[in-house]
């Protein structure tokens, strides 16, 4: 990613993920593993490669926004899913204080902002929705879009245009289920990349 196809990544998480029984990690993540080529999983609406042998993280060339946290939420979260037997998501979506352990983890530097989103298409959601799309998403009323973000963690927002009274107002919700696949702070990881790869190549800088 980046300028170059792959990243490396902090040694404590490789080892993690490495501690873990991949056929296990691939099928409660939704994910593919094969021995000596590593896990391929959807992220976005991309497939990535992550590879514990070479201890790289891959993408598409055309996703190269926010390459650090993109590979930390894929390492965390496939090690989690080794660790655990999630349930199958809830297909219902909530606001991030209503996931078990958000009322105190979504705070501070912590908090799940659509601000940027609002500044680069308030004016203007449908703008925005195009380019979901374009990424993957699909269309969801009552939301401006629902995207599944990894195979089993669907994300939505909504977003209110200004007008002459109020400025626009956005909001995320995810599936009430995400804690079960991911820590919070990989869901929380999962809300900046999508963030990043939304917004137009000027203001993901």
């Amino acid at each position: 990613m980046s300028d170059s196809p792959a990243m490396p990544f902090p040694r404590a998480l490789w080892d993690d993920l490495e501690s873990v029984d991949p056929k296990r990690a691939a099928a409660n993540a939704g994910a593919t593993h094969e021995a000596g080529k590593g896990y391929v999983i959807d992220f976005l609406g991309a497939p990535f490669v992550v590879d514990p042998d070479k201890r790289l993280v891959s993408g598409p060339p055309t996703r190269t926004r926010a390459d650090f946290a993109k590979a930390l939420v894929l390492v965390v979260h496939l090690a989690h899913c080794g660790r655990t037997d999630p349930p199958d998501p809830a297909g219902r979506l909530v606001g991030v204080m209503e996931v078990p352990g958000g009322a105190m983890f979504f705070r501070g530097p912590h908090v799940v902002s659509a601000a940027p989103l609002e500044a680069s298409y308030g004016k203007d959601p449908s703008v925005l929705a195009a380019r979901a799309l374009e990424l993957g998403a699909r269309k969801l009323e009552p939301y401006l879009f629902a995207w599944r973000v990894l195979p089993k963690v669907d994300m939505a927002l909504m977003l209110y245009p200004e007008d002459e009274e109020f400025p626009a107002k956005g909001s995320w919700l995810v599936d009430a289920h995400c804690h079960y696949y991911m820590p919070l702070d990989a869901v929380w990881g999962c809300f900046n990349c999508a963030t990043s790869e939304l917004l137009p190549p000027a203001a993901a800088k």
